[in-house]
Order: structure tokens, then sequence, then C-alpha cells
């Protein structure tokens, strides 16, 4: 016999694993490619401007060893890798249950 506890501990981690499931996933296994935080952060900063990717580049070049000539040469692939990744990441949410939608059945809950 579980516990209340448990249950919700597991109803918890059915949802987290669900969620998170193709921010793990292999990028290889989406067809998307893969691109890191840093080039994730480019390309942000890049939709919001010119001002705003000059100023992003600038502050973090010699953090993360990037430059503009780099930028421009792969900003185009860093965005439709992303692109590609938040419309794999939109169907995957779309189609999974929420397992924490509706209460099990043998759980009380206060007021029932």
């Amino acid at each position: 016999m579980t516990t209340l506890h448990q249950k919700l501990m597991l109803s918890f981690a059915t949802v987290a694993a669900l969620g998170c499931g193709t921010a793990w996933a292999d990028p290889a296994a989406t067809g998307c490619g893969s691109i890191n935080g840093v080039q994730r952060r480019i390309v942000e900063h890049a939709d919001q401007g010119m001002a705003s990717l000059r100023g992003y580049v600038h502050t973090t070049t010699l953090i993360h060893s990037v430059d503009m000539a780099q930028v421009v040469e792969s900003l185009d692939t860093w965005r439709a890798v992303a692109k590609c990744q938040e419309e794999v990441a939109a169907k995957a949410s779309a189609q999974a249950p929420l397992a924490a939608a509706e209460p099990e059945a043998g759980i009380r809950t206060a007021g029932r």
C-alpha cells in the first residue's frame, strides 16, 4: 500500500518527465540539430534587433569566445535550429497527457 505522499511524488515525477522530455532529448533524435545556451541567447538578442545583438556579443566576447564574424556566419543556422527545437517542444507538449489533471481514484482530497 502506498501513502498519499508517495502517490503525489509519483504524479509530480510523471509530469516533470513529460514536460522535460524534449528538453533532455537527444538533439539528433528530434532531427533539428543542436545549439548551446550561448548560441540560443545570441538568437534571442538578434530577434530583438541589431543593437541588442551587438551589445550582447560585445559584453560576452571574452567570456564565451564569440565574435561578430562568427555570429554573422552562423546566425541563420542557429536561428533555424532554435525554431525547429521550439516547434518540436510545442508539438510534444500538446500531445503529452497531463497526469496531474485529475486526482487518482484512491486519493481523497479535502472536501470530497
